[in-house]
């Protein structure tokens, strides 16, 4: 018999495929052989004088249980409310559309609703995307990381991720990511790459800070005002009056505004078309360590779940900080 997926009485942890299993002559009863060994016989030792059958027990508790769903990949069981197995990372929303699709089928005469919705208006709370974008959880997206293994680690738009991360490692292909380019340094240090994230971001301050500053002082000086009111009215004449008389150090201010404009511009186009590859490279990097240093299947998926996804406290602060930061100079003003 294949007991991947039940559970031993001791522990109580799942069974998978390279698991030492030793079971019971009596009822049938699996154990790790180390669970046991620990306590010297069988879990179920007092239910041996009624009969206790442990293939029967387990028939009739989970036939009818629509609360599990058993991985098609390894043969776990997992809660119907789970995206991924929690043995091998196979998406199970196919096995979660299927069993609603069969429960419509037995209860509707006409079989389920050809547009993927059950009879009646109910909410089958079917899920209708597929988190790994068609890729197979044991896809190699490089250096031995799997797309299970990776999208357990991004958590948050894993479809967008996988398909990336995939073309990355097949084609050396990427995207354009808009949401790096508007955000910059602070959508890296949202997706975690703090180290880059930190030297990019106070890059980006420190230029948005001064270009702020340079805003509002072209703003509120007179000189500036007579060279916008000039071109604002298409007076070329009065505009190339007002600007010979610019000094020296204003016209280097307006050269230097632009120039911020231009750089602002360009770093962020630049980190748009980059960002991908560097969060290729972080999640690499990062699911490699945690599996090196942790060995046991089940601590190493809570690893991955705990110390990837989005850091969504600190993308609020700097969204705060960015509001703050431009209206600095009517403040101090």
């Amino acid at each position: 018999m294949d007991y991947i997926g039940n559970k031993c009485p001791v522990c109580d942890e799942y069974f998978h495929a390279n698991d030492d299993i030793v079971v019971c002559p009596e009822c049938g009863t699996p154990h790790h052989r180390e669970c046991y060994n620990k306590i010297g016989k069988c879990a179920n030792f007092d239910k041996h004088t009624n009969g206790f059958d442990y293939q029967e027990n387990i028939t009739n508790n989970t036939e009818n249980d629509d609360s599990i769903i058993t991985c098609k990949n390894c043969g776990a069981k997992n809660s119907d409310s789970a995206f991924f197995c929690t043995h091998c990372h196979t998406p199970l929303h196919e096995q979660q559309s299927y069993k609603t699709q069969t429960n419509n089928s037995q209860n509707n005469p006409y079989g389920a609703s050809p547009f993927g919705a059950s009879p009646q208006g109910q909410n089958p709370n079917i899920i209708m995307f597929d988190p790994l974008a068609g890729v197979s959880p044991n896809t190699d997206l490089g250096e031995g990381i799997t797309a299970g293994e990776t999208a357990k680690f991004v958590k948050q738009n894993t479809p967008y991720f996988i398909t990336i991360f995939n073309n990355i490692n097949k084609y050396s292909k990427s995207r354009f990511n808009f949401c790096a380019m508007l955000f910059g340094g602070g959508y890296l240090l949202f997706r975690k790459m703090y180290k880059i994230g930190s030297i990019i971001t106070a890059i980006q301050t420190a230029m948005i800070i001064l270009y702020f500053y340079l805003d509002y002082y072209i703003a509120s000086s007179n000189s500036y005002k007579k060279i916008f009111d000039a071109l604002s009215k298409n007076d070329y004449n009065a505009y190339a009056l007002y600007l010979s008389d610019l000094s020296g150090n204003e016209l280097l201010i307006i050269l230097l505004f632009a120039m911020l404009a231009f750089m602002i511009l360009i770093m962020g186009i630049v980190i748009g078309c980059c960002a991908n590859r560097m969060y290729y490279k972080h999640c690499k990097k990062q699911i490699t360590k945690i599996k090196h240093d942790v060995e046991n299947p089940k601590e190493c998926s809570e690893t991955l779940t705990k110390k990837g996804g989005v850091n969504l406290l600190l993308g609020i602060s700097l969204w705060v900080t960015y509001i703050i930061l431009s209206y600095m100079p009517i403040f101090f003003s």
